[in-house]
């Protein structure tokens, strides 16, 4: 099967907003999921992408607000209606089935990927990726004195208009409306959760929190010796999600 490489934008609260589209060359309506990618987004999954395309499955890599070249200034707490906003251009396209959409999310993209699941009933599955889990303690100001800095540093020429201010402003309330823990217990769809063993960013431990709030149907892999961005690691991460979403979308 051939595919179609697309850059693509769409609008969300009157910002233009960059994405990349894969999809089969093939005519029709077919499955699709849009992917809500990390903090601050250096891995995008574009392989993961391509092999879902060529597995006719329509993949949409948007970049949220203020991210990678997309409009406006980056904000916490505009990542679930960037999210949203990307599922309401994907669904639109004439190569998407509306019927059979899902959404993945890797690391920070935890975060927008619960609470689209939740809030949008059209969503068939979820695929988390290394997720962030129980984020309840970055509210604190031990924890926040730690992270403003390494958030910072990380979005340097990748996110626009991100400083300490914002940052301290957004993360409390960030905590208390999205975190993922609590989020996820309204979730209704099957959902699978891929993690490494390595992984130092987002510990196997702290992610089987997350899939323990789960509800049912879920599965959960361990993929040994895989890290947070499954570098070395990608051929199973990619056949695993590919299984999920055929027998799931």
């Amino acid at each position: 099967m051939s595919i179609v490489v697309e850059n693509v934008s769409f609008k969300s609260e009157g910002y233009k907003l960059l994405g990349r589209l894969y999809r089969p060359s093939a005519a029709g309506a077919h499955p699709a999921v849009s992917i809500c990618h990390g903090y601050p987004g250096d891995t995008k999954n574009m392989d993961l992408a391509e092999e879902l395309a060529l597995n006719g499955i329509v993949c949409l890599i948007p970049h949220y607000r203020g991210a990678w070249g997309s409009e406006g200034t980056y904000s916490f707490l505009a990542l679930d209606r960037s999210a949203k906003d990307a599922v309401e251009f994907l669904v639109s396209q004439p190569s998407v089935d509306p019927e059979r959409v899902g959404l993945m999310g890797h690391s920070m993209g935890a975060i927008p990927l619960a609470k689209r699941l939740s809030a949008d009933h059209r969503m068939r599955t979820g695929v988390f990726m290394s997720p962030a889990a129980d984020i309840g303690e970055w509210s604190s100001k031990i924890v926040l004195d730690n992270i403003v800095p390494v958030f910072l540093n990380m979005g340097k020429g990748k996110l626009n208009g991100l400083d300490a201010d914002v940052i301290r402003s957004e993360i409390p309330r960030l905590v208390e409306a999205f975190n993922p823990n609590k989020v996820i217990r309204n979730v209704k769809v099957p959902t699978l959760f891929i993690v490494g063993s390595n992984d130092t960013v987002t510990p196997p431990e702290l992610c089987r929190t997350l899939y323990e709030s789960a509800n049912e149907p879920k599965r959960w892999l361990l993929i040994e010796g895989a890290d947070h961005t499954f570098s070395e690691h990608r051929i199973p991460l990619i056949k695993s999600i590919v299984e999920w979403l055929e027998e799931n979308l």
